[in-house]
């Protein structure tokens, strides 16, 4: 990736920890937000060509904390 693309993930990252500053956990996220970390991680993970293999394959945990926090709001 180049240095001077920033794919939407991390735009969202950013301004994700912008809100919640050092309380910037997964489970401090709504809903909506999880939802939409989750579509930016997709897409950087699965169509962005901008995004290397090495950064997908780093990327990818992402979809699995993402998942655990549904798990564990759904209990």
């Amino acid at each position: 990736m180049s240095e001077a693309y920033k794919p939407q993930l991390a735009i969202y990252f950013d301004k994700l920890e912008a809100k919640y500053g050092e309380n910037f956990m997964f489970d401090v996220l709504s809903d909506e937000e999880l939802l939409q970390l989750e579509r930016h991680a997709r897409h950087a993970i699965e169509q962005d060509p901008k995004v290397t293999m090495d950064e997908k394959q780093a990327l990818s945990p992402i979809l699995s904390v993402i998942e655990a926090q549904r798990r564990k709001r759904s209990l």
